[in-house]
């Protein structure tokens, strides 16, 4: 079975509360593991960033429920390519709130956040493979 990556970033319509954030992942874990899918869910307040892996039309069907969750909005796809192998192979989903300021890759991540609300690149690489290699362990 071939594998996925894709990558997006949305706006918050407003702060997520810990509570709010943990029911996301709870939810997300859940579905996720019966559709194969892994990845991982950046918050900072007021941007969602969410790398996503598994199958394309699986992904690209999530996707399309993602767009209509009226937590977020402007949402786009930073990048949805094959992968030879899942990055996040140990998560169905994690997530890093990073208004807790206790994630030890806060600035990077901050940095990968910047860059893909303006489409720049980080050195010669995009946000999204930036932000793989920073979590790829």
């Amino acid at each position: 079975m071939s594998i996925n990556q894709l990558v997006y970033v949305s706006q918050a319509t407003r702060k997520m509360s810990s509570i709010e954030l943990n029911e996301i992942l709870r939810v997300a874990k859940n579905n996720n593991q019966t559709m194969d899918v892994t990845g991982s869910l950046f918050y900072n307040g007021g941007w969602f960033l969410q790398v996503l892996e598994g199958p394309l039309d699986t992904l690209n069907a999530l996707y399309k429920k993602i767009e209509k969750d009226p937590r977020h909005k402007n949402s786009r796809i930073l990048y949805n390519e094959p992968a030879k192998f899942r990055t996040f192979t140990r998560w169905s989903m994690n997530m890093t709130n990073l208004e807790d300021r206790q994630a030890d890759k806060y600035e990077q991540l901050i940095e990968v956040i910047e860059a893909a609300k303006t489409d720049r690149k980080i050195g010669a690489a995009s946000p999204a493979v930036t932000l793989l290699k920073i979590f790829k362990e």
